[in-house]
């Protein structure tokens, strides 16, 4: 039986933040992408095939949230998964849309 982990309010209200970095169809995939390996902007935009404008706010979110890291060589800006447990989560996810809903 796993043990029981309680988070305090101040974590209930981060998660509640780093899960409304994910409400999105866009954020999920970026991270989807992102399982795969590092990716520049560029790369990522041309995937999804969205403005850079609206990537970089996308993004943005991501990062703030401790999603996402990025690091600049010379004019590129690369994307790569902060936090590769944080993986899990689709994992989960995958498997409550094939036995829940």
């Amino acid at each position: 039986m796993k043990r029981e982990v309680k988070l305090t309010a101040e974590q209930v209200t981060r998660a509640a933040r780093v899960l409304q970095a994910l409400a999105h169809p866009l954020r999920l995939a970026i991270m989807q992408e992102l399982m795969a390996g590092e990716m520049t902007c560029t790369q990522i935009q041309e995937r999804f095939g969205c403005a850079q404008s609206t990537l970089s706010l996308q993004l943005k979110m991501l990062v703030d949230q401790g999603l996402v890291a990025t690091r600049k060589v010379g004019t590129v800006k690369n994307c790569s998964i902060r936090n590769r447990d944080f993986l899990h989560l689709f994992e989960c996810m995958r498997h409550h849309l094939a036995e829940v809903l």
